[in-house]
Formats: C-alpha cells, structure tokens, sequence
C-alpha cells in the first residue's frame, strides 16, 4: 500500500485517514509535513522546498535558483491552491552539495521539519514529498535506497561526470535511489516514516530516455547552517540537474488501465543516444537509416509515474486510447506506435504478458504468417540492472490469390522490471511488396510524384524505430 500511497492523489484532493491501519498513520504523517513544503518559483524554474531551521528559512536545490534575480515561495494548501506567496533571499550557499539556505520575507507561521541523521539502509523505503512536474498541489513519491556506489564519480559514466564541471561535487556522499523522480522535486525533502528528513532530491542520470536519481544526505544541512558562502556561482544550468521548466509543455496524461503516461520533457536523438541501454543495436538502426541524418532527430518522453515505463515517441506525435493500446500517431495512416503496459508478479507472468501484447499487436490467424524478422531481432534477453528487454521485428504475410503477400511490418521492444510488463511497437501498416520497391526506387533518386510522400513515410517510420529502441524502464541499480 505504500506504492498506492506514493501515487496517491495528496495533489488536489482532501486527505482521508484510514482508522486503526498504517496506511492512515501515513496520511497524517504527509499531512503534517506537507505544511512544511513550498513551492519554489525562480526564473522558467519550478522546484520543492521545505521549512528547516525556523519558520522564516527554507531549503532548495542551489541548481533552482542559481542565476535568477527573483525568488518567490509559495504556501500551497492541500486543494492545490495557493495560500500565501512570499519573495526569498539566498543567505546560505552549499555550492558541493548543490544546496541553498532561503530566507523568507514574509513568513508563515510554519514548523521547521526535523532531519533524522541515520544511514539509510539498503533498499529501505522513503518518500520525496514535492510538486513534480510543476503541479499545482504536492505528491508522494517512494523512493529507495538503491545498491551501488554512494558518489556521483562512482554511478555516472564518464560523459556525464565532466558535464558536472561546477556543481555538485562528484566525490561527496550521495544517497544513490531508485524510484521515479521526475523534473520538479529538486529540493523536496526525502522523509521517513515518521516525517524526519533523510535527504533531499537533487537530481538525476538522463539514461537515454530514463533518469537514474540522488539525493543530498540530510547531514548536509548541518554544512550548509555553517557556510559563509551566500553568493551564488551563477554557473550554466546542467540537464542533469532537474527542475521543472514553467515554459515546459506538459501534455496530459494519457490512462490506459491503472497506468498512465505523462510527458516529461523533450530530448534530442543525441541526449538520448549518449546513454542508451543498447549501444551497438543503437548504431546499428543508426546506420540503416543514416540518409534521415537521425542526429537531427527530437523525442518527446513519456512515463508512468507508478511503474517508471518511459517511452520515446516522435516530438509533437499524438497520443490517444484505442483498445487495449496507447496509439501514437505523427500524420501519417502508415505508420504508428502501439503502447501497452500491465502489472506483473514476477518473470513468468511478464513473459505471459509479453505474449499477450504480440497476439493483440500481430493478430495472427487463419491465412495469415508472422515470422521474425532475424536481422533486427536478438538472439536471447538483455538482462541489466535489474530490467530484462529483448527487441524483435516481425513480417506479416497474408494469403492472397493462394500466395503469402507481405502486409505489415513492426519493430518491438518489450521490457520488464519484474513488477511491470512494457511493449512498445512500430507498426508499418504498409509494407506490401509494390509499396517497398516503389519506396526504395524512391530513395535511390526515381523522379515521380508520389516519391516526396514515401520518403516522408520512410523517415516517420525511422523516427518511430529509434524511438522503440529507447524505451524501457529505469534501471534498479547502476
């Protein structure tokens, strides 16, 4: 229930206690302390803070606020509207540490939480309590502590650590997590079961198109009371680093089921490329479509926020509902992307899913042949960090005139992080054999009127593969 409750609305909603069960002994803990939260506004940023010390200061990420000249806290109630807005002042300045020490000009009379200095234990569940995505109210968040190493020089590649070149420092302690924190929740406080902090959220690992997250112990507040620093770096804003942009254009979510995917942010094919969980199948799509030059590419992203499915679709490409699928669409009848996501209890029911998702995607049948296509489909599994994927593509014939005729073709992706099962698909809905040699006369420089729509066809369905490719789930651990 902890899972529920970290999903639970707590954004725009009254909060009911449950008698005489846990789950009610955290609703009160969350009501409480979210009297404590505020909403930082500074700059296109929209981030988390919390009251510490004594009702007039409060605590954010310095990556918040750096290079603003206006500060504004907001008290939010827990309908989601604002109660009170004030402008804030940096008196403090923890510049390793990514932390900023506020004072608030016209204070509320609210009480300071309290930091709990013990050493998470692996695996130990916790709870970031902010506003993601610039929502109007707060939200719980779970987190966990997550295994692996406990600085950022330890769990980020190479590429990412010399991007992080002012702040924060790579060698300090971290609380290295694993749950679905997303753009908006730099600064929340990560606390415990009785509401004493922990940590605070700081940022996270683009990892292709998923964010691998960390959190500020809380015994670096006790720094940050000592700083004499209260100047800000004003350094370059790193990617890495999220606060929400209020210039962001976050679509609504799209339900299917229990699960919903909301839009995060947009991404280049270069960010997402960078990082991407399969490298040499990446290069390889990379050069079968080369002549789209796909470094000029941009996704949208999308995730769940319960289960963590992220998934790439074209940028601007519409998302709706149909049957058992989240449809994507960019424009053109020939192509699209079939998006389906269900709970699972463990391997054997993610593959049973899996199966699922092929029957309803392939539609297999009488006078109808689907076979794997060998070159785009791998051998076995790819099992890392926890999460489980194998990539396939299939050719689907059907009988005509007493002869197999190629129809459809699609290019899948299917994930596991052994609570959710993911598949994601591009479906090529025309790809007779008269369509495919018209289309690669076409792209081998045949002047005729219907080239200019194949060609754009073809590029969409490039997009639309790359973006299969780099969906999937966050990794457990890293």
């Amino acid at each position: 229930m902890r899972r529920a409750l970290a999903a639970l609305a707590l954004v725009g909603a009254t909060l009911l206690s449950l008698p005489g069960s846990a789950d009610a002994q955290m609703v009160e803990v969350f009501k409480r302390t979210s009297e404590s939260l505020l909403k930082i506004e500074a700059g296109n940023n929209a981030a988390s803070g919390f009251i510490w010390s004594d009702s007039a200061h409060a605590v954010t990420s310095l990556h918040v606020v750096d290079g603003q000249q206006r500060i504004v806290a907001h008290y939010v109630g827990s309908d989601g509207k604002i109660i009170a807005s004030t402008n804030a002042m940096v008196e403090k300045v923890l510049k390793d540490s990514d932390l900023v020490l506020l004072r608030l000009q016209a204070p509320q009379n609210r009480k300071p939480l309290v930091l709990n200095l013990a050493t998470p234990a692996l695996k130990q569940s916790f709870d970031a309590l902010g506003f993601p995505l610039n929502i109007a109210g707060y939200s719980s968040t779970e987190v966990k502590v997550r295994f692996g190493g406990n600085q950022l020089s330890t769990i980020l590649p190479p590429k990412v650590l010399r991007e992080l070149v002012d702040y924060p420092s790579t060698s300090i302690e971290i609380i290295n997590l694993e749950g679905n924190l997303v753009p908006g929740l730099s600064g929340a406080p990560i606390v415990d079961a009785e509401g004493r902090v922990i940590g605070i959220v700081d940022g996270g690992l683009e990892n292709g198109a998923i964010g691998i997250s960390w959190g500020i112990p809380a015994s670096h507040l006790q720094q940050l009371a000592q700083s004499n620093v209260s100047k800000l770096p004003g350094a370059t804003r790193n990617a890495a680093l999220f606060a929400a942009d209020l210039q962001a254009d976050v679509a609504p979510t799209q339900s299917l089921g229990s699960f919903g995917l909301t839009k995060l942010r947009s991404r280049t094919y270069q960010q997402l490329a960078a990082t991407a969980d399969d490298q040499l199948g990446l290069a390889q799509l990379t050069q079968f479509f080369q002549m789209f030059n796909p470094n000029a590419f941009r996704y949208d992203i999308y995730q769940d926020l319960v289960s963590g499915a992220t998934v790439a679709v074209p940028e601007g490409a519409q998302i709706t509902q149909q049957g058992n699928f989240i449809v994507v669409r960019s424009g053109d009848p020939r192509m699209s992307m079939k998006i389906q996501l269900k709970s699972v209890s463990g391997p054997n029911e993610a593959i049973a899913q899996a199966r699922v998702f092929e029957q309803q995607l392939l539609e297999p049948g009488n006078g109808v042949a689907v076979l794997p296509d060998p070159a785009w489909t791998y051998v076995q599994a790819m099992q890392r960090f926890g999460i489980t994927t194998i990539r396939k593509a299939w050719n689907r014939a059907v009988v005509r005139n007493g002869m197999l005729q190629p129809e459809k073709y699609y290019f899948e992706t299917l994930a596991t992080n052994g609570k959710s099962q993911l598949g994601v698909a591009a479906v090529n809905n025309d790809s007779s054999y008269a369509t495919n040699q018209m289309e690669a006369a076409c792209m081998q420089g045949l002047a005729d009127g219907r080239c200019a729509a194949l060609v754009r066809s073809r590029e969409t369905w490039a997009r639309m593969v790359l973006g299969v490719q780099f969906s999937s789930f966050p990794m457990q651990q890293f």
